[in-house]
């Protein structure tokens, strides 16, 4: 069975979108299915390839497209037949073939393999599928030919249309018996069949999408029809399909954490089916958003009541936690220290008193040290207090208990003193607590904590939480605690010894929100945000995330608010601050349909749109792009020292499979330019990684003596005559330190877009 690291459930942003941990776990489960599928078809040799928004996934994004949550593949007709016939036996235990033949009400051209065909919760289903109790899966569209005579084909799509439209009719009283007769009728003549008029119309139903899958493969022997998955996109819109070379070869790429297979000409199906596939579209898709809503709903209608979830709790107000506060005692010791002096002045129980100033003074000491720090001013003048309350007693005794006034005065002179530093390097002061729950996130809190460290009157601790991942359960599983990950100029305090009540800040950031409510992971149940604003007066949430702007009429971004936004962290917190004003107003919108239209004002008053910190630390992380990429040094420096403008050239796989001689061409214009232009720019080669690894089916597609050509272009550049090889440099360092683009679409080319740098895209048309 197919493992995944527990990381890989976390929330994360993905292009600027929100996924949270349950659609991560819906992910993970159609993975797993997808992983045995995979196997099935490597062991019986049937050819499938991912189709639609899992093509333009791997491609574009590696895995699932942030916004989508399903999982297609397509079979030739044969294939598909092959691997129903063969998966039953093969499958694991549980899965299950759902399709019209065996699956009621199921009114689908395809199959759908699920890992378990009900909702589940039983303990070991979700200990092995992820914690997710839905029913999830993949889809299998079938590949048809169709006819290369495009009169024969229209007039199929016809039939096919109609019968269709009787079978679906059926049941419904919108046909009546005359009409419903005449059409059977009809049916019979032009497919030459004949029908049971007066069977059930469920079975009517069933026998006439049966006629119509006879019908999708009347042209299976046309060499020259395209394939397509007629239904409904032949029928309905009309499309023309791609032609069966198209599907004759396949690669292997990487998606998420498996593999799956494309087919190599996949760059001209996406851009036939999307136009320029490399652009951000969130557009709506074909289904319900997320896929499992629908699930859970008809599941608490059976059981009767909701199944948990976060609530709005109203307006609770703060338990009161100042006696615990440092300050708070600090000012008890003080007045203490009042009472004592006024009883010595007094003479009366002179010994008890200066016994009880001594144990109050090192009581007062531990106390800031345990706060402020060891060796803080204010404990080495109670140090000294101390030393003096010991001579004084030295000097007085129970009969006698005159002491002297010299020293009585020093003393007060001390408690003065004392009285005084206490208040301008204690109760004066102010503190923030910043309680980040994991170093690759402190980047969210930076440029904050930096600029309340600045501020002269303040003292600043950063106490980082560890985290747990979870059980299906919601129990803890091993603790994470990364403090290696933050920077070596911070100073961390130890969250177990820092005591929160005791410091009582007047301030503390938090990045996590999700207090018991995430599903994936959790802080210590002693830092929920319900707990630890009983211990500020201001706690303040800052995301550990920047998202790209949305407005509510974005249907997936808005719903996915529900995991971040109505939240413990943002219901409980006095301030949010969010990326900018367009977001208060979504927070705003989505947290009154939460809470009430009453509470509407609250949100107005504590969501503020300041900006997030993390496009703070972006600029200062591009100059560290130069020193990652030193070795270009001698290359990239013109005489008198300035750089030379750098261009990156980028080719895909696909284009060179698709474009052949048009991008050898375009290779070759690229090494001329450069060369010609090596004194003021150098070009930055960046390659696709599934052209090294794919050359036996590049040379395949495009022929062994072009094939190696393009090796020759590569081993060219690759001795570093021409242009610097790019191979091990990231992306975003790339796009970091390059002034332009320069090549074919690509989900690299965005990033430059996207960081508003230059574009060029190669004209191979």
């Amino acid at each position: 069975m197919l493992k995944f690291k527990d990381s890989y459930y976390e929330n994360e942003v993905r292009d600027g979108f929100f996924v949270p941990a349950m659609i991560k776990k819906a992910w993970a489960a159609e993975l797993a299915v997808m992983y045995e599928v995979d196997k099935i078809c490597r062991k019986h040799n049937i050819t499938y390839f991912a189709d639609w928004g899992t093509m333009l996934g791997a491609v574009r994004h590696g895995g699932f497209i942030p916004w989508d949550d399903d999982f297609d593949i397509m079979m030739q007709r044969k294939d598909y037949e092959h691997f129903l016939r063969v998966a039953e036996n093969e499958l694991p235990e549980g899965f299950a073939i759902l399709n019209m033949d065996n699956t009621e009400n199921f009114w689908y051209f395809l199959s759908r393999i699920v890992l378990r065909p009900q909702i589940c919760f039983e303990e070991e289903h979700l200990k092995q599928f992820h914690g997710f109790p839905y029913i999830v899966g993949i889809d299998i569209f079938i590949l048809d030919t169709m006819s290369s005579d495009t009169q024969k084909e229209k007039q199929r799509d016809k039939v096919i249309e109609y019968i269709l439209a009787l079978a679906d009719s059926l049941g419904t009283n919108k046909l009546s018996p005359e009409k419903k007769e005449s059409a059977l009728c009809r049916i019979e003549q032009i497919c030459g069949v004949k029908i049971e008029h007066f069977q059930p119309e469920s079975e009517l139903k069933m026998k006439l999408y049966q006629l119509v899958r006879k019908l999708m493969i009347v042209f299976e022997d046309d060499a020259e029809g395209h394939y397509a998955q007629l239904i409904p996109h032949v029928v309905y819109y009309g499309n023309a399909g791609f032609p069966q070379n198209y599907y004759q070869d396949g690669i292997r790429i990487p998606f998420e954490n498996i593999e799956i297979m494309l087919p190599v000409r996949y760059e001209a199906m996406l851009q036939k089916k999307y136009g320029n596939y490399m652009r951000l579209v969130r557009n709506k898709a074909g289904h319900d958003y997320p896929f499992f809503q629908s699930q859970k709903e008809q599941f608490e209608e059976i059981l009767g009541y909701q199944l948990p979830r976060y609530k709005y709790p109203g307006i609770c107000p703060r338990q009161n936690t100042i006696e615990r506060s440092c300050k708070y005692q600090i000012r008890q010791f003080l007045c203490k220290f009042d009472q004592i002096h006024e009883e010595i002045h007094k003479g009366k129980h002179i010994v008890e008193n200066l016994i009880e100033a001594q144990g109050n003074a090192i009581d007062m000491g531990n106390l800031i040290e345990q706060v402020k720090g060891e060796n803080h001013l204010v404990v080495r003048e109670l140090e000294q207090y101390c030393e003096v309350v010991f001579e004084l007693y030295r000097e007085a005794s129970p009969d006698y208990q005159d002491i002297s006034r010299q020293k009585m005065k020093e003393l007060e002179s001390l408690k003065d003193q004392i009285e005084s530093q206490v208040n301008e390097l204690v109760l004066k002061r102010k503190e923030a607590v910043f309680l980040p729950f994991s170093g690759k996130y402190w980047d969210s809190l930076h440029s904050v904590w930096e600029a309340v460290a600045a501020e002269s009157d303040w003292d600043v601790y950063v106490v980082p939480l560890p985290y747990y991942y979870k059980e299906y359960d919601g129990s803890f599983l091993d603790m994470v605690y990364d403090l290696s990950e933050y920077p070596a100029n911070i100073l961390l305090a130890d969250y177990e010894n820092f005591d929160l009540a005791l410091h009582h800040p007047e301030a503390i950031f938090i990045q996590n929100p999700y207090d018991e409510w995430d599903s994936a992971t959790s802080i210590p149940k002693e830092y929920y945000s319900s707990v630890i604003r009983n211990y500020t007066e201001q706690l303040i949430y800052i995301p550990y995330f920047e998202l790209e702007e949305f407005d509510k009429n974005n249907e997936r971004e808005y719903w996915n608010m529900n995991y971040y936004c109505t939240v413990p962290g943002v219901v409980n917190a006095d301030w949010v601050f969010v990326q900018s004003q367009n977001m208060k107003k979504v927070y705003v919108d989505k947290l009154t349909a939460f809470a009430g239209e009453e509470t509407e004002e609250i949100w107005q008053k504590k969501i503020v749109g300041i900006g997030s910190p993390l496009s703070d630390d972006k600029k200062a992380a591009n100059e560290l792009d130069v020193s990652v990429l030193h070795e270009w040094k001698q290359i990239i420096r013109k005489p008198d020292g300035e750089t030379k403008k750098l261009l990156l050239f980028y080719i895909s796989m696909s284009a060179l499979i698709q474009y052949q001689e048009k991008m050898i061409e375009k290779i070759k214009d690229a090494i001329d330019v450069a060369s010609e232009s090596k004194e003021e720019a150098v070009f930055v080669w960046k390659e696709d990684p599934l052209i090294s690894l794919n050359g036996e089916a590049i040379a395949k597609a495009i022929g062994k003596e072009l094939y190696e050509e393009y090796q020759g272009l590569r081993t060219k550049i690759t001795d570093g005559q021409t242009m610097i090889y790019a191979e091990c440099v990231e992306d975003d360092v790339l796009v970091g330190v390059c002034d332009g683009y320069y090549g074919v679409p690509s989900a690299l080319g965005n990033k430059f877009q996207v960081s508003h740098k230059p574009i060029m895209i190669c004209d191979l048309e």
